[in-house]
């Protein structure tokens, strides 16, 4: 008996297990149970039988599943505050947590009971994140979505603790085959004082954009963040100077951008600002038909006040019957062309093929539109897009050997738009285009005159060495004649001595 104590000593966790296993019912045999009965209290979480394994194993796939996510790659490794240059971050921040650190607990079993403890933890990511980074950082922006996603994975695990989606409600992450907003990690992940370097093209638009770096896509990012751009605006030109002040000082934080593109950069925040509301109105204001079931359906990452305000404004007369607004949806029902250049501008296009291209030279309007609306298999991508190759061939045939701009305006009028240079997206309008034409124009003239001015002060100094070197050469002229008549006068007078002696 003394050496089965031993043994089970040796094994306390499993001491019950091998009392069970012998069906002994002697007092010994149940003393010996008492005496290994402490062993619950050093039992580790999985071991405990009240530990809800299944549910710690719904809970560790909801836990991958988000950090599967690009959006996020910032938390799901322990923030480092030397690397990011926050070196008060732990002080300020009492109980640091991030996702990969709870799935090796989750994975070793060393600290959860249940899917409480698990979401308790997972509060510390957002909690932390609010507490530590001023309002306006874009990592706050990428904090709600990730929030976002995981509360509708948490529940749809049915697990215990998240925050449920209100009954009704329209959220962009639940559909499929959307991608959602981007993150863009990369750029937030760069050092202090590191900056992006931007390339543009003549026309003034950005090109070699780098994936998950790219600028365009930043913007966008910034202005859906209401800590940047307010959303208790009629639109954009409403936007007071400091804020959009304050955009343009977080994209020089990221970006090496002269001053020269600031109305690019600025343009581009317009427009997507603009795009923003616009889905927020489509997907969340159109639906219903009353203002409860609107505001009951209040968008993710949009405060409770700007959603009521916007849900007021566009209730009233003038957000209805704005002409601004009818022209724009009847304008917008014309683009029923998809493409496939994704998120890359035909700018960007256009400089990728101009350096694959031995002459150098950008893709013209026809190649332009075949490029953006071909798949790779070589197929048209839809059959509007089909039939406006067909005419494209059918117009090269007929215009063989007249000149381009004929062949520009027939391909105009088989595109039908009017406001836009077509085949080049909507980036240059047509008076952006003229302007640029007619900025081209002068500087060429500039430079022909300037050239010209150069070529006539070259003649001129040319006609004047020409006239110095005739004046040197009439003053060596007249000195060798006068040396040639001295030279006679005295051979003359010693003629003459001799002919008198």
């Amino acid at each position: 008996m003394k050496r089965k104590r031993s043994r089970e000593r040796k094994n306390p966790v499993n001491a019950s297990t091998i009392s069970g296993d012998a069906n002994r019912t002697s007092d010994a045999s149940l003393k010996d149970n008492e005496k290994t009965a402490h062993v619950e209290t050093i039992m580790l979480p999985h071991q405990d039988p009240q530990c809800r394994k299944e549910e710690l194993n719904v809970a560790l796939g909801v836990v991958k599943k988000v950090m599967s996510m690009e959006v996020a790659e910032p938390f799901n490794v322990p923030v480092n505050p030397i690397m990011l240059g926050i070196t008060d971050y732990f002080d300020v921040i009492d109980t640091p947590m991030d996702f990969g650190t709870i799935q090796r607990n989750l994975e070793n079993g060393a600290k959860y009971m249940n899917a409480d403890d698990v979401f308790r933890d997972v509060q510390y990511i957002w909690k932390n994140c609010y507490k530590y980074n001023k309002p306006g950082n874009p990592i706050l922006e990428l904090v709600d979505q990730v929030k976002e996603k995981f509360t509708m994975f948490w529940n749809a695990a049915g697990l215990y603790g998240g925050e449920k989606q209100t009954k009704g409600q329209v959220s962009s992450s639940t559909r499929m085959g959307t991608r959602g907003p981007t993150g863009y990690t990369r750029l937030l992940g760069l050092r202090p004082g590191e900056r992006i370097v931007t390339k543009w093209n003549e026309n003034g638009e950005v090109i070699q954009q780098e994936r998950g770096k790219r600028l365009t896509s930043y913007l966008g990012m910034l202005v859906r963040c209401q800590r940047n751009a307010l959303l208790q605006v009629k639109d954009w030109s409403k936007v007071p100077d400091e804020a959009k002040e304050k955009l343009w000082g977080l994209v020089l934080e990221k970006f090496d951008i002269d001053d020269e593109h600031k109305d690019f950069v600025m343009n581009s925040m317009g427009n997507k600002y603009r795009s923003y509301k616009c889905n927020l109105k489509v997907k969340y204001y159109d639906p219903y038909g009353t203002d409860e079931e609107r505001l009951l359906n209040c968008p993710p990452n949009v405060p409770q006040d700007d959603w009521r305000w916007l849900v007021h404004y566009w209730g009233t007369p003038e957000a209805q019957l704005q002409a601004r607004s009818k022209i724009n949806k009847a304008n917008r029902s014309k683009y029923v062309l998809r493409h496939t250049s994704g998120s890359k501008s035909h700018a960007e296009i256009q400089y990728e093929q101009a350096l694959m291209r031995k002459d150098g030279k950008a893709p013209s309007k026809q190649e332009m539109f075949v490029l953006t609306h071909t798949r790779k298999d070589g197929t048209p991508v839809d059959n509007a897009s089909r039939d406006i190759m067909t005419q494209f061939e059918e117009l090269s045939a007929q215009q063989a050997g007249k000149s381009p701009t004929k062949a520009d305006k027939l391909f105009t009028e088989v595109m039908n738009r009017h406001g836009h240079v077509q085949g080049f997206g909507l980036g240059q309008t047509r008076f952006k285009a003229s302007v640029r034409t007619l900025v081209k124009e002068f500087a060429f003239v500039k430079e022909q005159l300037a050239s010209m001015n150069q070529q006539r002060e070259k003649q001129r100094k040319e006609l004047e060495e020409m006239a110095l070197q005739k004046h040197r050469m009439q003053e060596e002229m007249q000195e060798w004649m006068e040396e040639q008549l001295m030279k006679m006068k005295d051979e003359m007078m010693q003629e003459f001595q001799q002919y008198i002696h």
